[in-house]
Formats: C-alpha cells, sequence, structure tokens
C-alpha cells in the first residue's frame, strides 16, 4: 500500500450532548443507538462511504479491503463493495471464531457471496481466514467516536482485539453517522483508534472540536 493520501477536510464537530451527559460506557451506547435509530441519512451515508472510501483506496493503491455486513441501523457498505470490486480491489469480511469474540477476515466475492451464521443474524463469509498483514484498509462500524477518533463499539470487543493485529501501516476507517460523533469516556487501555472517520458529510481525518 503506498502513503496514504491526503485528507483535507475541516475538522469534524462532535454533536452536542444535553446535560446530564451519560456517566459510563453503558450510557453513551444507549445514547449513541438512540441517536443512530432516529438518524435519517443511512442511504445517503451509505452512498458518501462508496464514493469517498473507494476513492481513497484507489489513490493509496490497496489491494484488500476489510468490511463488514451491516446489522440493523450500521451504515451500509454494500455499495462499497460494489465500488471497491468494480475497482479490481478485493474485499473480505469478520467472521466469529468458536468463541464468539475473536474474528478472522476471509476474503470473498462480495455481499452476495455471505452466508447467515447459525443462530444469529450475522451474514458471515466462507473459506480460509487471512493473514491480518494481508489488509491494507479496514472500515468498522461504530456506535460512536470521540474527539481522539477512539470508537466506541457494541461492548463484545471483537474489534478491540482484531485491530492491533493490523500492519501499523493499514489504514483504519469507523463509519459513524454524524449524530453519533460525541464526547464520550471514560476511554480504556483496550478501546482503539482510527485514522479516518466517514460521516454522511464526508471522510475526516481532522481532531474534532465540541458543538457549543
Amino acid at each position: 500500500m503506498t502513503a496514504q493520501p491526503s485528507v483535507h477536510r475541516p475538522a469534524l464537530t462532535l454533536a452536542h450532548v444535553a446535560a446530564p451527559a451519560p456517566m459510563d460506557k453503558p450510557g453513551w451506547r444507549a445514547l449513541a443507538r438512540r441517536l443512530r435509530r432516529a438518524s435519517t441519512t443511512r442511504h445517503q451515508h451509505g452512498a458518501v462511504l462508496a464514493e469517498a472510501l473507494a476513492a481513497f483506496a484507489v489513490a493509496s493503491d490497496a489491494q484488500l479491503v476489510g468490511l463488514y455486513h451491516p446489522i440493523g441501523a450500521e451504515v451500509d457498505t454494500r455499495p462499497l463493495a460494489n465500488a471497491l470490486l468494480a475497482a479490481g480491489i478485493s474485499v473480505a469480511y469478520p467472521r466469529l471464531r468458536a468463541d464468539d469474540v475473536s474474528l478472522d477476515f476471509v476474503a470473498c466475492a462480495g455481499p452476495s457471496a455471505l452466508v447467515t451464521r447459525p443462530r444469529s443474524r450475522l451474514m458471515e463469509p466462507a473459506g480460509p481466514a487471512l493473514d491480518s498483514a494481508r489488509i491494507d484498509l479496514l472500515v468498522t462500524p461504530a456506535l460512536a467516536v470521540n474527539a481522539a477518533l477512539v470508537r466506541l463499539g457494541q461492548g463484545g470487543g471483537s474489534y478491540d482485539r482484531y485491530l492491533p493485529t493490523l500492519r501499523d501501516d493499514a489504514v483504519v476507517v469507523a463509519a459513524v453517522a454524524a449524530a453519533c460523533c460525541l464526547p464520550w469516556g471514560p476511554v480504556h487501555r483496550h478501546d482503539r483508534a482510527v485514522q479516518l472517520v466517514c460521516t454522511e458529510a464526508g471522510l475526516f481525518a481532522a481532531a474534532m472540536t465540541v458543538q457549543g
């Protein structure tokens, strides 16, 4: 993967949170889920994600991009998958191991090749697990991100375990609604920051400020 192209964007502003703000992760997760369910920009967000990240992947000469298949109100990555495949870039999707926590990524032909995990809503690929060092760009779902671009996940810790196994030059992007860019905390040692955030407003790499 070549050097990352610059992302020339204004700083992404954190959404204002009316007092009293949540005091812990469960509270922030509950708030982020409410905000995400109320969002009316999911279709727009998927289109922006596809345009911005396909262009970024091509410009940075990415060969393999890790995606996720959306569940519920998560940002739809299927338009992005189609754009990447059309550009000749391979895609991979996560698969839970037998412990139902740890992830492997598996290369596949795209969303249509995924199958439903037994007794689950998850759509997963079949085939051998990839060496994580092969992934150039990874798109992760997130309930929220904060001013340090640390992602707030669902609480299972699967991505927090997987992200440290990537190459140092691999780029991690959180797909999160603008309304869910929040001053959440506290942040713990296992919580992971990302390099880029893609909201329905575009792609951002800058530090964030709190909106008054």
